[in-house]
This record gives structure tokens, C-alpha cells and sequence, in this order.
């Protein structure tokens, strides 16, 4: 399966996440993550943010996709960087969920802010076994190598576990 073919929907028999991985319930997994990408699907009210895991202590994978569905608000603040091509590390993230309404706000470094507000959410661990061990180094590699040395939509992946918020059960 493809990234992509996740921001549809979630297998409903992916084994479900433990706690201290679940972002919904400890927001600390998240932190040690970079965003690589962000994916506006606005046809389908969908918003996919890609995550690099490589470097993250906290999850297990390569990767992970955290999908919010019925958006209404999708909003990324940052400053100019000196480096502007570069991954945005998670530094920090709240997590308010409803029967209704699921907000993300996420705080990265170098000084950035996602915030997606949304009906529901999820949360899936990937293993994309075609990208190499170490990440690329954003501040010295080129950026084709860098393109290719993350997950994108279209890279093949293995779900390992979900997570949903408390709107999507």
C-alpha cells in the first residue's frame, strides 16, 4: 500500500497503538518528529500530515501519517529560515477532542505552528522499507537526494498500528 492510498481511509484491522504511541492520549509522541509534508485533499475535506520518524526516540517505524478528517481549518505559521529547506521538528503538540471536533496544534522548531481543526483523526505508524536507515541531512545532502531519502505520498509502506480520536470511534 501507498501513503496515499491512507489518506482515503485506515484498514480497520491494524492492531491498535499502545498509550505511550498514541498521540491522542500522550501528546509527548509526537515530539522528535519532523512534518515533511503536509496533504490537502480539499475535495475530501482531508488532511494528511507526513511524518519523519528516523530520528524520533519515541515511535516505532519510518514513518507515520496523521490523517484529520472533515477539516475545516488548516493553517501553517512559520518565520524564514536561513536554510529554507529543511524538516520542522515537533517541539510540542495539543490535542483537543470531542464527539464533534478534533483540534491539532502543533509547534515545531525552527520556529514554526500547524494547526488543523477537523471532525475526527488518525494516527498510523509506518515502516517504508525502500528509504535508507539515516535521514538525509538536510543542510548538506541536495535536494533530489533529500526528496528521495523521505517517505512521500507515493512511497510503499507497511501499516504497523492506529491510533483514532475519540470522534472517529
Amino acid at each position: 500500500m501507498m501513503v496515499k492510498d491512507l489518506l482515503i481511509g485506515v484498514p480497520g484491522e491494524l492492531p491498535p497503538l499502545p498509550r505511550e504511541e498514541n498521540p491522542f492520549l500522550n501528546t509527548d509522541a509526537l515530539v522528535g518528529a519532523q512534518i515533511t509534508r503536509i496533504l490537502v485533499d480539499v475535495l475530501g475535506g482531508v488532511v494528511g500530515v507526513l511524518l519523519e520518524l528516523r530520528q524520533s526516540s519515541r515511535l516505532r517505524g519510518t514513518t507515520a501519517l496523521l490523517r484529520v478528517t472533515g477539516v475545516v481549518q488548516q493553517n501553517w505559521l512559520s518565520t524564514r529560515t536561513a536554510n529554507e529547506f529543511t524538516a520542522w521538528s515537533i517541539s510540542g503538540a495539543a490535542v483537543h477532542q470531542g464527539e464533534k471536533e478534533f483540534q491539532l496544534v502543533v509547534d515545531c522548531l525552527p520556529v514554526g505552528t500547524l494547526r488543523v481543526v477537523g471532525s475526527a483523526a488518525d494516527f498510523t505508524l509506518l515502516q517504508a522499507n525502500a528509504l535508507d536507515v539515516p535521514p538525509p541531512d538536510y543542510r548538506s545532502d541536495p535536494r533530489a537526494l533529500i526528496r528521495f531519502g523521505i517517505a512521500t505520498e507515493s512511497t510503499e509502506v507497511d501499516p504497523i498500528g492506529v491510533a483514532r480520536s475519540a470522534g472517529s470511534r
